[in-house]
């Protein structure tokens, strides 16, 4: 007997079905034997896992930025904080070196209020009292 058929989707439908009818006809060809798997090796490392990637700090203004999930302000004395200048600024700051945060504990409109080093050097210096 001789099928013609008028497209791949109608072909493969056949096939997957003529499948189906011989596995139910006998189940246990469905059954793969365990001996004909392979092992499945998993190369030994060194025991180290993969670096986290670098937290980046998210400038908001040009006194204020998001850090690790919490929201910061330079503890400086700012003359113009507003603007699009202001944060872009700030943003090449924060992005210039290793940052590091130092909370003073002092929160001011959600914000706590932080000293800022940029690869050791102080971003911005202690108001005076």
């Amino acid at each position: 007997m001789m099928f013609v058929f008028r497209s791949s989707g109608v072909l493969l439908m056949t096939l997957v079905l003529a499948q189906g009818a011989a596995l139910a006809a006998n189940p246990a060809a469905a059954v793969v034997d365990p001996s004909r798997l392979g092992t499945v090796r998993i190369p030994e490392g060194d025991g180290s896992v993969a670096p986290l990637p670098p937290v980046r700090a998210y400038a908001i203004d040009g006194r204020s930025f998001f850090y690790g999930g919490q929201q910061y302000i330079l503890d400086t004395p700012v003359v113009d904080d507003r603007g699009e200048l202001a944060r872009q600024r700030l943003q090449e700051i924060l992005d210039g070196g290793e940052l590091s945060v130092h909370p003073l504990g002092e929160k001011l409109d959600g914000s706590e209020r932080a000293q800022v080093r940029i690869n050791g050097e102080l971003l911005a210096a202690p108001r005076p009292n």
